[in-house]
């Protein structure tokens, strides 16, 4: 199957919707950090060792050059050309173009630059965009590309969350779309685990209405990080809008 069929049923994006995407502000920056800490604050906690990541659908590329700023060596793949094409923008203009390679590409099907990953993750909803026919073999995969030790990790948006709006990029169709096609926690559990991972686990983040964020964002913009912090820090779970599950390859 081509990358063209096996996501020909998602929602797709052009150009300029990843020029946007590229520096939101407001609300939706502060879900992209509270993604962000969350995801670090989970490999952190799990001990999580340095070394190679692959990150899926990778959009602009944020985070291939976060790792990389990290000391990393990163892998950005995405099925979309104009992705790839924003992202190796952004690479050019940053400090870590020695260590990040962009590829486009089915995950399932590509020849990567490296044969094996320390990480793979799936961000900001890009699970959603792979067909329920195709999610088992693609963890599998997944699975087969990690070394033991190593880590997967897919951050989708909560369906059940009552203030489901989303980034405010999207239109309502692609809304209505990703939220139909977004696995529920425990089923994103459930196909980690027929993957052949353990230790498998939801960490909630970003447990806050749009309207709080927004109410935060003239005077304390870093509220909501902050309070995310405490609660990660204490083990304090709450339902947010999106979640994280995560697993690993013994």
């Amino acid at each position: 199957m081509s990358s063209t069929d096996q996501f020909a049923d998602s929602v797709t994006y052009r150009s300029d919707w990843y020029r946007e995407y590229r520096h939101l502000r407001g609300v939706d920056e502060i879900k992209k950090r509270l993604e962000r800490d969350a995801l670090l604050h989970v490999l952190a906690e799990r001990g999580q060792r340095s070394g190679r990541m692959l990150d899926v659908g990778t959009a602009t590329g944020r985070y291939p050059m976060l790792f990389a700023r990290a000391g990393w060596r990163s892998v950005g793949l995405d099925v979309a050309a104009a992705a790839v094409s924003m992202a190796r923008e952004e690479l050019r203009r940053s400090d870590v173009a020695d260590r990040v390679d962009l590829v486009c590409g089915d995950i399932r099907s590509v020849t990567l630059p490296e044969r094996t990953f320390d990480l793979v993750t799936f961000m900001m909803g890009t699970f959603a965009h792979i067909p329920d026919p195709d999610r088992a073999d693609t963890l599998a995969t997944v699975h087969g590309l990690l070394d033991p030790g190593g880590h997967v990790a897919l951050s989708n948006w909560n369906a059940s969350w009552p203030d489901g709006r989303m980034l405010s990029l999207y239109g309502s169709a692609d809304r209505e779309w990703l939220l139909r096609a977004t696995p529920a926690p425990d089923e994103t559990l459930a196909m980690l685990g027929a993957a052949g991972f353990d230790k498998i686990a939801i960490q909630h983040f970003c447990p806050f209405t749009d309207a709080q964020i927004d109410h935060w964002i003239g005077s304390h913009g870093d509220s909501p990080d902050r309070i995310q912090a405490y609660m990660l820090a204490n083990n304090i779970a709450m339902p947010g809008q999106m979640y994280l599950a995560v697993g690993i390859k013994q």
